[in-house]
């Protein structure tokens, strides 16, 4: 978005990267930290997806908002939000990196008006127990128009020979939401795969059916009649030196829920839910130098809402929720310390809301893009870091144009030049700034060419 960028929040960030890493633990490994390593990865996209589901206490109603739940448009977005995330988050090789570390900390934000910054934080931090076992915390904060505050503690026990099991479970303030996660899978040198499977909402009927909170707590009260399951899958795999495949699956199995206040019984709604992703990866390998690769992923969402018989009559439809995106990157490596990553995607998001009793208005939308991003970057393993990359988020508006909640019109060709400089502190620590230059023309700006600012950190042991 273009605007005046918000005062980075380094004191924080500096303050949060002085603790850990006084806190005296080993420098990671040559293999955890090499920066010239030329691979992508879909973990990333994965895990911020499965995350709607996992954490539905993300917006206002939480899991009974009315926004549904791939949580794509909003009031406050406006037609750069996408290009703005483009700049703000880490990079290609960036994230293959923070996902194949065991442990660390990185935060991002950027600018997205006068007054406003997006920003993600995550923390992962593992603890050996002895004989195989480990205790992972894992914490995932976002500030965008969804709201995430998400702590979780999983345990791994590992075998020699392969194997392993996983279980675990999310920690909420609001405990009907907390869940419970159970699986199992095999790892060795050339890969993983895991399978799991999450009770979502574990303790819902327990303490609204068994407990049963006082009205003068919670007017509403939420029942499953069919329980929220879903199973998740992930598969990583090198086939010599040269191929990787990387898959990532999960489904919620429908679920049913009955909302309603507690004064009031038979007012309210029912509602089911269907979610589903998949996403897949294919990379080759020219070489040390040389990478090349292609991805693609898909999400839908099915909320279908039915009023009781005193409920509202606007209580009474079916959102269906898509996004798809395929695409390819290149990876290439010409000189010491030189960089270039480019990759480009072609997006598709339709949405529809149909409502039966037709006291809402009905949605029928869907845009295409062309999304994607060129970078030239410097990075000295200990030193100096700088990058220069152009964005683009080329997007029409195909039907429904004004149907689904933003500031403006999405349908707009935006293009920017993003240029950062930063510092590696070894292999440890690696902190970035950045400066976004506008030129697609925006001709509601107060300063000529600029089109906000970012920044963000890695930090690890």
């Amino acid at each position: 978005m273009t605007a005046s960028a918000k005062g980075m929040p380094w004191m924080r960030i500096l303050a949060a990267a002085v603790i850990v890493a006084q806190l005296g633990l080993p420098a990671p490994t040559l293999a955890q930290t090499d920066t010239t390593t030329l691979h992508a990865t879909i973990k990333g996209w994965a895990e911020r997806t499965w995350l709607l589901i996992a954490d539905r206490s993300t917006t206002a109603g939480g899991r009974l908002t009315e926004r549904g739940i791939l949580l794509r448009f909003h009031e406050q977005i406006d037609a750069e939000y996408v290009l703005d995330n483009v700049s703000a988050r880490f990079g290609l090789t960036e994230e293959y990196a923070w996902w194949r570390r065991s442990s660390g900390v990185r935060y991002w934000a950027g600018s997205i008006n006068h007054q406003d910054l997006v920003s993600g934080f995550e923390l992962k931090a593992p603890v050996e127990l002895g004989q195989g076992w480990t205790v992972t915390a894992r914490f995932d904060k976002e500030d965008t128009p969804i709201n995430r505050d998400f702590v979780r503690v999983g345990f791994r026990k590992q075998w020699s020979s392969g194997p392993f099991i996983v279980f675990g479970g999310s920690l909420e303030a609001f405990k009907p939401e907390m869940d419970l996660t159970a699986g199992g899978g095999f790892r060795d040198p050339h890969g993983e795969a895991q399978l799991t499977l999450t009770w979502l909402d574990a303790f819902n009927d327990a303490i609204y059916q068994g407990l049963v909170v006082y009205e003068g707590f919670a007017d509403t009260a939420v029942d499953y009649e069919k329980q929220a399951f879903a199973l998740r899958a992930l598969v990583e795999r090198r086939f010599g030196p040269h191929f990787r495949i990387e898959a990532e699956g999960a489904v919620q199995i429908p679920s049913r829920i009955r909302a309603y206040r507690q004064a009031a019984p038979d007012s309210g709604f029912r509602q089911e839910a269907k979610f589903a992703l998949v996403g897949g990866l294919l990379e080759w390998a020219f070489g040390r130098r040389l990478t090349a690769g292609a991805f693609i992923n898909w999400t839908r969402a099915v909320t279908d809402r039915r009023q009781l018989v005193q409920g509202r009559p606007e209580d009474d439809y079916r959102l269906v929720e898509e996004t798809m995106r395929l695409g390819g990157y290149a990876l290439w490596h010409p000189m010491r310390a030189w960089h270039i990553e480019a990759w480009v995607a072609r997006e598709s998001r339709p949405e529809r809301r149909t409502f039966r009793s037709g006291r809402g208005t009905d949605v029928d939308y869907k845009d295409r893009a062309w999304v994607g991003q060129a970078a030239l970057l410097y990075r000295a393993i200990i030193g100096f870091r700088a990058n220069a990359a152009f964005e683009i988020d080329l997007r029409d508006v195909i039907r429904g144009d004004g149907q689904v909640p933003a500031v403006e019109s999405l349908a707009r060709n935006n293009t920017r030049l993003r240029l950062e400089i930063g510092w590696n502190f070894g292999v440890r620590f690696q902190v970035m700034a950045g400066y976004r230059l506008d030129l697609d023309g925006d001709d509601y700006v107060d300063r000529p060419l600029f089109d906000g600012a970012h920044g963000r950190f890695a930090l690890h042991w």
